[in-house]
């Protein structure tokens, strides 16, 4: 069979050579119907772009940096996410566009700093796309001084507005010690990731304002901060019960967390749903089938990640940044009544 060719393309279609051409390009001027029709006939025939001309014609790579961190503290310890799922997310995204995904691994901030000087000077990549936003993070201030597209998978604190997908950690924590305060919990603890991580501070404003909105005020002594990750949840949990007016219910950051905290409470014979209540936010919605199942705030992995490869599209057309942001409020995912507090926790 003959290779396709943007004729061949413009003859099966009865479409101009011009109109096939600009709707391979996605040249926003074509009708959308038209975009699709045109693109499945050349999918049908075997067609594909001459990359090898178009980024010497371009002086573009036509590839998507993801930087994945590799924890190196965490060792084998289960972190929640798996970052494939992401990377199946933007790749999902990417379907379709003239743009492949490149992965990079690095270990910390100084390596994705490395890296990244990399990429835009050795032009390896056209975009990047990075989660674990920090205070004041320098991968963000290094792309905008190098105008280099970009998005995160997290909002960050800088003042000149970047495209980003972010769960809405506030609200979540919110949410949940507000709904746990409504059924009667006073003391109520916080497993939380390291407080450089902006969605980390989030969860702590959260957290405190629903306790400030009832008028009580954050017990420093019921907030727990470390990787996350399940051996995170164990020591917490462990911490928490040292504690002289011990909580009866417990806010973990994501699911491995979760599992760490359920884990040590079974071996030390603290029942859950009854002397303690744990939920749980984020992740994949593996908790369905801890035991017991705790209630968990959640949003979907799949949409987040998807919005991550429409974002970086758009931002390489020269979309304004502050025009691709987005914030998901995670849902309630009830499976414990999380009931009132009959009587005190027993103490030490």
């Amino acid at each position: 069979m003959p290779r396709a060719t943007i004729k061949s393309i413009a003859k099966e279609t009865g479409y101009s050579v011009g109109t096939v051409s600009n709707a391979l390009r996605g040249v926003k001027s074509v009708k959308e119907e038209t975009r699709q029709e045109i693109q499945a006939t050349a999918a049908r025939l075997g067609y594909r772009v001459n990359l090898d001309g178009l980024k010497l014609r371009t002086n573009k790579s036509y590839r998507i940096a993801v930087l994945v961190s590799i924890s190196t503290d965490a060792g084998e310890e289960w972190e929640g996410v798996e970052f494939t799922r992401i990377l199946a997310g933007i790749s999902e995204a990417l379907q379709g566009s003239r743009y492949e995904m490149s992965v990079f691994n690095v270990a910390d901030i100084p390596d994705a700093m490395t890296t990244l000087t990399r990429i835009v000077q050795d032009g390896l990549a056209d975009g990047v796309i990075f989660s674990g936003t920090l205070h004041d993070d320098p991968r963000i201030a290094y792309l905008q001084e190098n105008t280099f597209p970009f998005v995160t998978m997290g909002m960050s604190d800088t003042e000149v507005p970047h495209a980003f997908v972010d769960i809405d950690s506030q609200a979540a924590a919110f949410d949940a010690t507000a709904r746990l305060l409504r059924l009667g919990h006073q003391r109520i603890a916080l497993v939380n990731p390291p407080n450089e991580l902006i969605y980390a501070t989030q969860r702590q404003s959260g957290y405190e304002q629903a306790l400030a909105d009832v008028g009580m005020t954050p017990d420093p002594a019921l907030i727990f901060n470390g990787p996350t990750t399940a051996r995170t949840g164990q020591r917490s949990f462990e911490a928490m019960m040292q504690v002289r007016d011990r909580p009866t219910a417990c806010i973990c950051a994501n699911e491995a967390m979760t599992l760490g905290v359920l884990s040590s409470a079974h071996k030390a014979g603290v029942q859950v749903g009854r002397d303690l209540v744990v939920i749980s936010t984020d992740d994949l919605q593996l908790s369905r089938y801890f035991v017991p199942a705790p209630s968990t705030y959640y949003v979907p992995i799949e949409e987040s990640s998807r919005l991550l490869g429409e974002f970086m599209l758009k931002a390489l057309d020269g979309a304004d940044p502050s025009e691709i942001q987005k914030k998901i409020r995670a849902t309630l995912i009830e499976r414990q009544p999380d009931t009132p507090v009959l009587q005190s926790a027993p103490t030490n």
